[in-house]
This record gives structure tokens, sequence and C-alpha cells, in this order.
């Protein structure tokens, strides 16, 4: 239903917008401005419908904060930072997609940081969970 809704919403609002420039364009270039003011809507309401659909899913959207609050933790020159956060997660989470992408964004992140041995143990305790689950 958001889907439809989005989409009706963007139509409006790129019609809406062009009536004018169709109105008084007059040139070639007229028309090529145009087209690349809706190909620039197209794809905002193509990003808001990706963003809803991320959101909306719990999995997705909890991968998607740790690779915002990394982000966040290397633009300040704090990136081991969050190996904290990761940690809390797999302690926290019994969610085998949210724990496997811990796993990862953590052990990348204690290889990058000099802890190569550790990065290892750790995804090699991942590997385990995960070929202990498929066993079952």
């Amino acid at each position: 239903m958001k889907t439809i809704r989005t989409t009706l919403v963007g139509a409006t609002v790129s019609l809406l917008l062009a009536l004018p420039l169709v109105a008084s364009a007059q040139a070639p270039q007229d028309l090529a401005r145009m087209q690349q003011l809706l190909n620039i809507m197209e794809n905002y309401f193509s990003i808001i419908e990706s963003t809803y659909e991320v959101n909306a899913d719990s999995e997705r959207a909890a991968i998607l904060q740790m690779q915002k609050i990394q982000e966040v933790y290397e633009q300040r020159g704090e990136k081991a930072r969050a190996a904290d956060v990761f940690r809390r997660v797999l302690e926290d989470s019994e969610n085998r997609t949210i724990r496997n992408a811990a796993y990862m964004f953590l052990g990348d992140l204690l290889k990058e940081t000099g802890n190569a041995d550790q990065a290892i143990e750790l995804l090699q305790r991942g590997l385990d969970e995960n070929i202990s689950d498929s066993n079952e």
C-alpha cells in the first residue's frame, strides 16, 4: 500500500513540477532539463521506497544501523570503538542473521586494527555457530 501511495505522490509531484516547465519550454535544452528533473525525482522516490523497505525489516535495519555506527566512529577517528557495539550485539542477540552481520563487521574491524588473530578466532566462532545450526 505504501509503495502505491509513494508512486502516486511521486508521479503527482513530478507532474506538478514539470507542467510549468512544459508550458515555458521553448528549446531542446529546456526539455533536456525537464527530463533531468524527472529522472532526479524518480531516483529520489526510489531511494525513499528502498529506505522504507529496509527500515520495515528489523534484521536489515539492525545491520544498516551497525554499519552506520561504524561509519560515524570511523569519521570521528575512533573506528575501534565500534567493536564494543558489535560485541554487545553478539551478547544480546539470538537472531542468526544479525549475529552473522555482527561477526563479519567485528571480524573486519579487528583485522583492520591489527588484531588478525582475534579476527580469526571470532570468525571461527561464528562459523562454528552456523555449522551447529545447520546440523540441527
